[in-house]
């Protein structure tokens, strides 16, 4: 199954996005398919979808970053925890993220023998 098909898959709401297929080869341009090897694919959809996310979220309009720990309605207040969202990707801003953070836990280089079809490294 293609990235796309994946992404439409894991994420619907995102079908329609404007620049969809550019956040997909943004995502594909940040994905080393030698480490996810067969979910190389999972990868690229779940980077995009994190990326979009983000960038749809309300709650960041501000640029602001981190989880949110607390919200207010009357007179509009958001809370973020102090240090959150530091790392390089910030992956852990979004369950997409977070997902990805899963993938790349259990992924990696082996060194073996391959067949004729492996992906070469």
């Amino acid at each position: 199954m293609s990235a796309s098909a994946i992404l439409s898959v894991i994420a619907p709401q995102f079908d329609d996005v404007s620049g969809r297929d550019e956040y997909l080869s943004m995502a594909e341009n940040q994905t080393n398919r030698c480490w996810y090897g067969v979910n190389a694919d999972r990868a690229v959809a779940l980077r995009a979808a994190h990326m979009m996310a983000l960038d749809k979220s309300l709650a960041r309009t501000n640029g602001e970053t981190g989880a949110i720990s607390s919200k207010k309605e009357g007179d509009l207040a958001i809370g973020f925890v102090a240090g959150a969202g530091k790392g390089i990707f910030d992956l852990d801003q979004t369950h997409y993220g977070k997902q990805l953070q899963g993938l790349s836990a259990g992924s990696g280089m082996y060194i073996g023998v391959t067949g004729g079809n492996d992906i070469v490294c």
